[in-house]
Order: structure tokens, then sequence, then C-alpha cells
């Protein structure tokens, strides 16, 4: 039985080990030190700065991990509709999702779909009305699981990975 749990660093290493293996599968760079760094620092970029991070577990090993980060006004994130600041009355929330990887092992069992789920609980019960998502386009079942989860296919982007991938956004609202 897979359990989704909040992060502890005790799973950092499963963590790092189930997206490198992810990037290895579809050919992507790897950078430590840029890109990947929230990764190795998941307490800071995540925990400490409002957001979750969780990670799903078959007993003792990592299978997959998603994480979140709540916007405002103030804190604003790329958003594939735009400049969601600019267009919001005061106190609009938003939260956008990140690093939903699993195991190849485990798809199909729609434990992507269980982590995406608890993303979004996560926003709602931080009153967030919005949740944008962007995802490299070499990852089509990500977009499907998306779709099928009520997003809306909207924008692309370069991303600022060592690849320079071209990615599609997506967005949810209301949550």
């Amino acid at each position: 039985m897979c359990d989704l749990i909040p992060y502890d660093r005790r799973y950092g290493d499963g963590v790092i080990a189930v997206v490198r293996a992810v990037h290895d599968e579809y050919g992507f760079s790897w950078d430590e030190a840029g890109y990947h760094r929230d990764l190795y620092e998941v307490d800071r970029a995540y925990l400490r700065a409002g957001g979750a991070f969780w990670v799903l577990v078959d007993g003792p090993r990592v299978i997959g991990c998603v994480g979140v980060t709540v916007h405002d006004a103030a804190n604003p994130a790329h958003d594939p509709q735009g400049d969601v600041a600019a267009e919001r009355p005061a106190g609009f929330r938003y939260c956008e999702l990140h690093r939903l990887y699993l195991d190849s092992a485990y798809r199909g069992r729609k434990l992507g779909r269980k982590m995406l789920d608890a993303a979004l609980d996560f926003g709602r019960a931080h009153g967030c009305t919005r949740m944008i998502a962007w995802s490299d386009v070499k990852l089509p079942h990500a977009h499907r699981m998306y779709l099928d989860a009520g997003f809306e296919q909207c924008g692309s982007r370069i991303c600022d990975d060592p690849d320079k991938a071209t990615e599609y956004g997506f967005w949810k609202e209301p949550l």
C-alpha cells in the first residue's frame, strides 16, 4: 500500500533518486546547484515558505513526490494566464504545483492523481482559488492527468532548466 505523507528530511535522498530517475528516463539534464536546488533544500524552498511537500512511499521506499507554493499579489509566480496580481482583487491567493514525479514502476495506478489531489486540497485549505502548473512538453501523460482534473492548458514558456525546455502551462480555477 502506498501512503502520501508530509516530507521529512529522512526522505531527501529518496526524493532526489525518484526525480533523477525520471529525468534520466526522459533525457533531462541535472543541475544540483541551480534548477534542482529546491530538492536539496525542501525545508527552505517549500515548508518555511508557507508551502507544502509530500512524499509517496511504498513501505520505506520513496516512489513519488509533489510540492506546492502559495502566492499572492506581493509574491507573484509566472502564470500562464498572464499577470494574476494585476487582474485580481487584493487578497487574491493562488498556488503553484511543483515537482510531481512518480517512479515509472508505479504509473497507471492513479497515484499521480492522488498527489495532485493533495496539492489541490492544500491550496483550498490555504485560501487559494487558482492553481497553476508547468509541465515539459515531453510529458503527455501528466498533461492528460491535469486536464482530467479540470485544468485548462494555456500558454507555454521556455523553462530555466539546463535544457531550456519548452513547458506547457496549465491552470485550474476555481479549486
